[in-house]
Parts: structure tokens; C-alpha cells; sequence
């Protein structure tokens, strides 16, 4: 389990449940007509004009998941004279385009960009952020964002790339990329004219989100244009990729301001990759330092091993630009396929792609080589990893041993509870304030308790 994320919750539940005990003191305190002075020696905090105020019963009964809050009431419900912060925002797309992204903004044209050509993957495609551009003052907030970190993992999805057009079957392996959202957007990108891509990008963005998908949706404008122009280079036989946000599952401390768009990603079943003739999963992690899948996905990737599909995990970090040693000794190497991007090799040289189809042996090698005349990189080591069940934020009930039925969130995880208050927008945080935008809006947020089941 991530302990970080199991530390948080455990502490969010504690106050939850502290914040309950303090709300039946205030109660008794005002019936046997305590005044004000009173209730805040006992640390009962008193909110707005005090109806603004939740009680716990109240919360649970409002509670919603938090994309429907935003569907109800608006995408940034709540702080609606906060600006949209994007990090890292770009004039230009990856086409070097002013004006060219623009057009992007319109919902459906994004989802035509980045949606997958074959149509056995469109199932698999979660449009919700994309969807959130149905906004129109959220589609005039956003604009491309590019970053380092972006053209460094767009730099190894093209060394991933060279490897998979040396393999007699990439199509029966689908890449699960799973890294902050506009690292897997880039790489998925550089992918884009190999590999059919699948978003699972479930959430809507919010000036106080916890999950900052505003900067994921900005990276999918940067390169859309590019995308759809390479889908019409792809021909068939090419693998899955299922692009992840990791950010989904973002551990935080409940705060007055915070707004939680969290969500839960979603994968086929194994009965759909086996009809798809997809046999292996390649978890593709940041670095060598994960070495556990997320949460959320224990049980999906278990039920994969258990059928016969092989899962296993790649970091990133295992592409490397050549260094200055391995060009010096071996001459000089190609600089990539990409104008503008260099290529990132397995082991930093394409001398070392032999070793990536001996450690990843689902994939085969277009030519046989001679493994006793090579030298294994020291910066790269076999995987051995298997997705092993485990107790996590998300496990099913169990009986006997043996999975309950459906995957469960933890208590208020992604949830939001909603509230009309003199036709004003008003919402409560975890210390239990209450603060109203006096938008005109109705609707509120705030964390909630309940236990609901993903289905």
C-alpha cells in the first residue's frame, strides 16, 4: 500500500471523525442556550452566517463524486473569480504554432485528434477531461503547456519506439504508461505514429483541484495537431497505449482550499485484451524507485496474472541520451528520428537494445544476437516485478479468502457534498470553515464520509 497516501487518509478521518464530536458539543452547548463566546472556548467552529454551516448527516446524504458537482454547478464551482494556474504555458504547440492549437479547444476536435483509430480501443477511452472544454470560460482559461520534463520522456518514448519497430509482435503487448500527466501525454505523443493511444484522463480541472489536470489538458492542445497527423502515418500492428495521469491518486493533507478531483483509473478487463490477442502488460513507471503498481490498479493487474497475462514493469529512467563515454568509445551514434527531439536509448546506446528484448522477452527481436559477445549495461537490470494482491486504499471486501465483488474508494475520496444557500455558492473545507463566492451559483464542496463502490 502507498504508505504516504494511507498516512493522509487516516489522517483525514481523523479529523472527520473529530470534527463530528465537535459539532454534537456545539449542539448541546446551544440548546441549553449557551452563547457564542461559549461555543468557541469548546472549539466549535461557527461558520457564515452560521446555516452555512454542514453537519456530518447533511454531508453524507449531499455527497457526490466531484465531476458531477462540476457538471451541476460549473467546472470551478465555488472559486469562480480564482484564475486557472497552468504551469509551464506555451505560446506555441508542438507544430510551433501560434494560432494552430486553438482550433483544439473544441471538444470534439480534440477527442478526434486523440482518440484511437482502431475501434476495438475506443471503448477504453475516457473523454471527461476533454469534455471539460464544453466550459466556455474553462476553454478560454487553458493554452498548451510544454516542459523539460515533458521533452524528456517524449525523447524516451522515441527510443521505446525504435525498439518496438525491431519486434516481430508489438501488438500483442500494451504499454500502460503511467506518469504525471503531461510526462504521459508527451509519451504517448512520441508514440502516436506506431502505437494506438487510449486517455484515461477522468477528471475536470479546478483552481484549488488537488490533481492539477488543467496542466495534463494543456499538454494534450500542445501536441493535438501533431497527434492527428500522425495517426493517418500508423499502419496496424502496432501495440496499445494507455496513457495515466499518476497524479490521480495525489496524497494531501484536507485544507480549507483544497477541492478534490481525484479519481480512480480504469483499465480493460482480461477478458478484453485476450480478445484484442493482447498476452503482456508493460508498466511503464518515472523511475527504478516504484516498485509496486498504484493502488488502484492491484486488483485489475492480479486479474491479469491470473489469467495468463504477463505484467511487468519498465522505468523510464532506463532511456538515456548516449553519454560523451559511449560515444567516444563506440563513434558516433544517430541523434534520433525527431527534429526536435534527440533519442533516448535503452542502456544510453543502441549498442544495449539486445539486452531490452532478453529482459522484456515478450517482445521479439527482428534479427537473433549473439548475447556472449555483449556487455549488459550497468544502468539498466532485468525486471522482477509481479503484481502480487495486497491490501490497498481500494481493496474489494474480501470473504473467505477469496476478492469481493467491485473495487471501493476510500471514505470522501474524490467525493464532494453541495449545498444552495441564499442562492449563493458556498463551500465547506476540512477545518470546517465555510466560505461562499456570492456568485449566484448553487452548490457547495467539501469533503464527505461514505464508502462507495466504483462499480
Amino acid at each position: 500500500m502507498n504508505k504516504e497516501f494511507e498516512q493522509h487518509e487516516e489522517k483525514g478521518q481523523n479529523w472527520w471523525e473529530e470534527s463530528l464530536n465537535r459539532r454534537q458539543v456545539g449542539k448541546r452547548l446551544a440548546a441549553i442556550g449557551a452563547g457564542a463566546a461559549l461555543l468557541t472556548s469548546a472549539g466549535v467552529m461557527i461558520g457564515c452566517g452560521g446555516d452555512d454551516d454542514f453537519d456530518s448527516e447533511e454531508a453524507a446524504a449531499n455527497a457526490k463524486d466531484a465531476i458531477d458537482v462540476q457538471k451541476e454547478s460549473g467546472w470551478n464551482v465555488g472559486a469562480e473569480s480564482k484564475r486557472l494556474v497552468l504551469k509551464n504555458a506555451s505560446p506555441t504547440d508542438s507544430k510551433n504554432s501560434i494560432d494552430g492549437w486553438k482550433v483544439y479547444t473544441d471538444p470534439e476536435k480534440l477527442r478526434t485528434a486523440w482518440g484511437p483509430a482502431e475501434e476495438a480501443n475506443k471503448k477504453f477511452v475516457s473523454s471527461e477531461l476533454i469534455n471539460s472544454l464544453n466550459q466556455p470560460s474553462l476553454k478560454n482559461s487553458v493554452q498548451p503547456v510544454h516542459s523539460k520534463t515533458m521533452d524528456e520522456a517524449y525523447s524516451r518514448g522515441l527510443g521505446m519506439k525504435e525498439l518496438l519497430e525491431e519486434s516481430k509482435n508489438p501488438g500483442s503487448t500494451a504499454i500502460v504508461v503511467d506518469l504525471p500527466g503531461p510526462e504521459a501525454v508527451a509519451y504517448a505523443a512520441a508514440l502516436s505514429d506506431y502505437a494506438d493511444v487510449v486517455t484515461t484522463f477522468d477528471n475536470w480541472p479546478h483552481p484549488n483541484g488537488v490533481v492539477p489536470s488543467q496542466e495534463t489538458l494543456g499538454a494534450m492542445l500542445y501536441y493535438a495537431e501533431e497527434v492527428e497527423e500522425n495517426k493517418e502515418k500508423r499502419s496496424e500492428g502496432g501495440p496499445t497505449v494507455f496513457a495515466m495521469d499518476s497524479n490521480r491518486l495525489t496524497p494531501y493533507r484536507d485544507s480549507r482550499d483544497a477541492f478534490d478531483n481525484r479519481y480512480i483509473a480504469t483499465m480493460p478487463t482480461a477478458e478484453n485484451l485476450k480478445a484484442e490477442n493482447i498476452e503482456s502488460i508493460i508498466y511503464t513507471t518515472p523511475d527504478q524507485k516504484r516498485t509496486e503498481e498504484l493502488d488502484d490498479l492491484n486488483e485489475e493487474f492480479v486479474a491479469y496474472r491470473d489469467a495468463g497475462i504477463q505484467v511487468t514493469m519498465m522505468p523510464l529512467t532506463d532511456f538515456q541520451p548516449p553519454s560523451a563515454e559511449s560515444i567516444a568509445e563506440l563513434g558516433e551514434v544517430d541523434e534520433g528520428t525527431s527534429s526536435t527531439h534527440r533519442t533516448y536509448y535503452y542502456g544510453g546506446h543502441p549498442y544495449y537494445s539486445p539486452f531490452f528484448y532478453a529482459f522484456y522477452p515478450m517482445f521479439l527481436p527482428v534479427r537473433a544476437y549473439n548475447y556472449g559477445s555483449l556487455r549488459s549495461p550497468s544502468t539498466v537490470r532485468r525486471p522482477n516485478y509481479s503484481p502480487t494482491r495486497r491490501p490497498t486504499t481500494f481493496s474489494s471486501a474480501t470473504q473467505g479468502g477469496r476478492a469481493g465483488v467491485g473495487k471501493t474508494k476510500p471514505a470522501g475520496f474524490g467525493r464532494v457534498s453541495t449545498r444552495t444557500v441564499n442562492g449563493k455558492t458556498s463551500y465547506t473545507s476540512a477545518s470546517s470553515r465555510t466560505r461562499s463566492s456570492g456568485s449566484g451559483r448553487s452548490g457547495s464542496f467539501g469533503r464527505s464520509g461514505g464508502r462507495r463502490s466504483s462499480g
